[in-house]
């Protein structure tokens, strides 16, 4: 009986021992809100972070590296283009090579997007149980490629369409149901969308004359808030945003 007890006792003290070590390979829970994720670490993040501690850093750096190539076509790549990649990654964790890529597509987007310092980045990263040679490899290449994923984020952002081209001209009311003689004119807009919509509206002399009003105070208040000292404050330091301290 005392070696059956002794036994137990060191059959549980070792699978606590592998759930000790397990959990430094997953995301702890209620970390969501302190990380640069907030509110929420995504599904595809939590997921990957198990596989990361089976792939060595030859691997991942490939497949951050075909991330970034992604950023640049504004797209994920094909299924071929993605085998290829898989096929040139090599190694024994292929068939989960797409969770991965996902992954970290999400977290260079999130990052780039929400413009977070590097420094925040890798400590946040570290504190999800990344691989540290991974948060390294990561950052490396945003720094790197830091403009480039900046301008390609706002590139394929979520947004309105833009206006393409606009044309206008003027309409003179003759006459009407009521009046014999009314020489009103008015202004007909036509106006094409980036999303290849078009709209037409027509408004009045007075409402052009508002318009046009509004449009130049908008252009002059832009101007004196770019002339403002806090605004060139705010451009140095937004062009440090990624550098550590």
């Amino acid at each position: 009986m005392a070696a059956l007890r002794k036994f137990k006792s060191a059959a549980t003290k070792v699978k606590m021992a592998n759930l000790a070590v397990e959990s430094f390979k997953s995301v702890p829970h209620g970390i969501d809100g302190d990380t640069f994720f907030t509110p929420e670490i995504p599904e595809e993040i939590k997921s990957a972070v198990e596989l990361l501690h089976k792939v060595d850093d030859a691997a991942f750096e490939k497949l951050v590296h075909a991330v970034v190539d992604s950023f640049q076509t504004g797209d994920f790549p094909s299924d071929d283009t993605f085998d290829k990649v898989k096929g040139e990654v090599g190694g024994e964790e292929g068939a989960n090579y797409n969770v991965i890529f996902t992954a970290i597509h999400t977290i260079i987007r999130t990052a780039v997007r929400n413009r977070t310092k590097a420094s925040v980045v890798a400590a946040d990263l570290k504190a999800i149980n990344v691989p540290p040679s991974f948060v390294d490899i990561i950052i490396k290449v945003m720094k790197q490629d830091r403009f480039q994923l900046e301008t390609n984020s706002v590139a394929t952002r979520t947004r309105f369409p833009r206006l393409d081209n606009l044309q206008w001209r003027v309409d003179v009311a003759i006459s009407s149901s009521s009046l014999l003689r009314v020489f009103r004119p008015s202004i007909l807009f036509q106006m094409s969308l980036s999303d290849g919509t078009i709209k037409t509206f027509e408004v009045s002399v007075e409402h052009f004359h508002q318009l046009r009003y509004n449009t130049a105070k908008v252009l002059r208040d832009m101007q004196e808030l770019e002339r403002h000292p806090i605004m060139r404050i705010a451009f140095e330091g937004d062009k440090k945003k990624f550098d550590d301290k």
